[in-house]
């Protein structure tokens, strides 16, 4: 694969993640809508986490992709502007990775199991209500700092795209004028 482009799996990856994200955050949006308890909110709350387990997957899925083909060098390699935006990445991927497993704790400590597929996860903490709202409370965290990373993420995109007019945006569109 040429180090100037992402690798198929790669581009796929990335907009597999950004759909399911998307998806994610509809659901448990929608979840608002319903009363507490009821049959509606609970069903967006288990397809929200649906949602974060595909998530899981996907990244760690893209992150092995990520270290078997590499991904392209920055097409303007201003220290400051590499290392921001690789910091940035890095802390996209964890965020994507731990929010799924808070989610997961979340609904354990509430004594709920998980299901994928009609597989049921083991039960892996004891419920305790203390814990339940905690991790409650970090997963909300995580969730909410997603929405400003990732909308960072996409203005840097469009940044480079339309300012620096570089193939940035276009390299992960696979539409690339092979400028490098």
């Amino acid at each position: 694969m040429s180090k100037t482009q992402y690798h198929p799996l790669s581009i796929l990856l990335h907009w597999l993640v950004l759909a399911l994200i998307i998806a994610a955050f509809v659901a448990i949006e929608l979840k608002g809508q319903f009363p507490k308890g009821s049959e509606p909110r609970e069903l967006c709350k288990s397809i929200h986490g649906l949602f974060g387990q595909l998530i899981f997957i996907a990244m760690v899925l893209r992150l092995i992709v990520r270290f078997v083909y590499g991904v392209p060098k920055p097409l303007h390699p201003k220290p400051l502007f590499a290392s921001l935006a690789k910091a940035m990445h890095w802390l996209m991927y964890a965020l994507l990775l731990i929010s799924p497993i808070f989610g997961m704790l979340y609904f354990q400590y509430g004594g709920k199991e998980i299901h994928f597929f009609g597989l049921a996860w083991p039960q892996l903490v004891t419920p305790n209500p203390e814990m339940k709202k905690l991790v409650e409370e970090i997963h909300e965290f995580l969730g909410n700092s997603l929405y400003f990373l990732i909308g960072f993420h996409a203005l840097a995109g469009l940044w480079q795209h339309y300012i620096l007019k570089d193939d940035t945006l276009r390299r992960m569109l696979k539409k690339s004028k092979a400028h490098a």
